[in-house]
């Protein structure tokens, strides 16, 4: 009898639109708590399952951070200084969402008393699809592939003072790059708020003999305090002359900007 090898391929899906796809949909993708040390504080997220199949997650948790290009960096629970792995749980470890039907998980977060009253943490739980004899493997080269999902569900705490958003660019500079034909400019942009901040970045160029305007597509970001990230938006090709640049940073929940000019020439 011919034996065979399983890989189980994980797709790691954090955003709600890819996970409408695979017919499972998380509600909402992010919690957002805050409160005093000492005190215990519960939100529910839901799972619906659109799809004719059960689905079987086992729950995880992760610490997680941004590298400077925004690239996301996942961590062994607890490793990170702003981890908050250790104080969230759920009454079950591992939960099942029948086809055409919805899931709650309560997820209750326990403030440690000793808690900083000053810093924002932070956490990822993961519900990872477990096998079912449903799941057919794919067979390449003697290897079965099964491809699994793991759902990732971000966890912020904020401590209850914390209300100051605030974003400021550090710097505007042409990105250093031997291809011409694929010339960016990055903004540099510090959190230095006390608060999670998610923004719109924005870049308009106006060439300075003809007045002419260039709008690039803005890009969104979402940044902890006390990080920095540098946003790159590609110019369009064969671009040439004498023009000013202006980025514009508009932060979610606030009428409040930030503004930077540079001249550039090309």
């Amino acid at each position: 009898m011919r034996k065979f090898t399983y890989l189980f391929i994980f797709f790691i899906l954090t955003v709600s639109s890819a996970l409408r796809a695979q017919s499972i949909s998380m509600s909402p993708t992010r919690l957002f708590f805050t409160g005093n040390p000492g005190e215990k504080v519960t939100q529910t997220v839901t799972l619906q399952n659109s799809s004719d199949k059960d689905y079987v997650f086992n729950l995880n948790y992760k610490d997680w951070s941004r590298e400077e290009d925004g690239n996301k960096v996942y961590l062994e629970a607890g490793s990170s200084k702003t981890s908050n792995a250790a104080w969230v749980s759920t009454l079950e470890n591992a939960v099942t969402v029948p086809a055409k039907s919805t899931k709650e998980i309560v997820v209750t977060m326990q403030i440690p008393a000793n808690a900083s009253k000053s810093d924002v943490t932070n956490s990822m739980l993961f519900f990872t699809q477990l096998p079912q004899q449903a799941d057919q493997a794919r067979i390449q080269n003697g290897i079965g592939i099964i491809t699994l999902f793991e759902v990732g569900l971000h966890i912020f705490y904020t401590p209850s003072g914390n209300h100051v958003k605030s974003l400021d660019i550090t710097n505007i500079s042409e990105v250093s790059n031997e291809n011409a034909t694929n010339r960016k400019v990055a903004v540099s942009i510090q959190n230095d708020g006390n608060t999670i901040n998610d923004a719109t970045v924005e870049f308009e160029l106006t060439e300075t003999e003809s007045g002419k305007e260039i709008k690039l597509p803005a890009i969104s970001i979402s940044m902890l305090p006390n990080t920095s990230q540098v946003v790159q938006f590609s110019l369009p090709e064969n671009i040439s002359g004498n023009f000013l640049g202006v980025a514009i940073i508009k932060m979610a929940g606030s009428n409040d900007l930030r503004v930077g000019e540079k001249n550039f020439k090309f």
